[in-house]
């Protein structure tokens, strides 16, 4: 059953198939929560831009849609490249999405020339700005205003996969990017300002925020190291608040940054589940040891 919308003249318009029949029943309600026709089929309607929480009247994320969730600018070209296209495969892949929409935003003020869904993994070209690319359940959006940037926004589990180097970290080096190039794109300078990095980097233990996941992080290796956190519950500990670390955007450098490092390298020899270890990886005795060496020579 198709849902009828009314497209005005000069929105951008996400071009969705009626036919609901290859979509589960988790899609769709997110899909009917956000005013979304159903489906994946053949037959494909139009629906604005303005209708979905993604966008606002000026063609900016929504603030509405923006809470809960974090955003991060990153360099781009004429169009989209391959690096963007491997952040948005990255984060459609951690949602569940085996497509995204792209929305052609040049009929803002003119002409819409609508949107396609695009198989993640595939190969995509000739995508140039104004774009919008967002997965089906528009949680997780990708926003090509102009050359020279797009603007990466979602939840936890698309930021992290698609900004894996953390969102405060890609802000710093969007900055950087952007006062390298001022002079052929002065306009970055402003995006850059718009989208500081929240948190500085944190070199030493006495310098985190005590409501960070990194002062997590130091407690686990404290209670580990002096005995009460047995070995599973560190490594589950560590590995979950490392995930969180990242997604926040908190930024670490050395000579912190080398434990933190150490600690990482290290679990990756460290099966919590004993049926799943392999020859030469380390017993709960093996990891404390080893954290511990690393916490006392880093402390040192």
């Amino acid at each position: 059953m198709k849902r009828e919308r009314r497209v005005r003249p000069g929105d951008a318009a996400i071009d969705v198939p009626a036919d609901s029949g290859s979509r589960g029943p988790t899609h769709r309600a997110a899909d009917a929560a956000a005013g979304v026709p159903l489906g994946y089929g053949p037959e494909r309607q139009e629906l604005p831009i303005a209708a979905t929480p993604v966008l606002d009247a000026d063609g900016a994320f929504a603030r509405g849609w923006l809470l809960g969730k974090t955003l991060a600018p990153v360099p781009v070209g004429e169009e989209l490249g391959a690096a963007l296209a491997r952040r948005i495969t990255a984060g459609c892949r951690a949602m569940g999405a085996a497509h995204i929409l792209h929305v052609d935003l040049t009929g803002r003020g003119g002409t819409s020339t609508g949107s396609v869904s695009l198989a993640v993994g595939e190969e995509w070209t000739g995508i140039r700005p104004p774009s919008l690319l967002v997965t089906p359940d528009l949680r997780g959006a990708v926003l090509f205003p102009e050359a020279g940037h797009a603007l990466v926004a979602g939840p936890v589990s698309f930021m992290t996969a698609a900004v894996g180097e953390g969102v405060d970290a890609a802000r710093a080096l969007f900055g950087r990017y952007a006062e390298t190039v001022s002079v052929s794109r002065p306009g970055l300078s402003a995006v850059a300002a718009a989208h500081p990095p929240r948190n500085r980097a944190w070199s030493r233990p006495e310098e985190v925020a005590p409501d960070s996941a990194a002062a997590r992080l130091l407690a686990l290796l404290a209670a580990f190291t002096q005995g009460p956190c047995t070995a599973p519950e560190f490594a589950r500990g560590w590995w979950e608040n490392h995930r969180i670390s990242q997604a926040n955007g908190e930024r670490i450098r050395e000579p912190l940054a080398d434990l933190f490092d150490q600690v990482f390298l290290t679990l990756e020899d460290y099966a919590v589940e004993p049926d799943l270890a392999e020859p030469g990886d380390l017993d709960d005795a093996g990891l404390r040891e080893a954290v511990t060496r690393a916490w006392n020579s880093r402390r040192g």
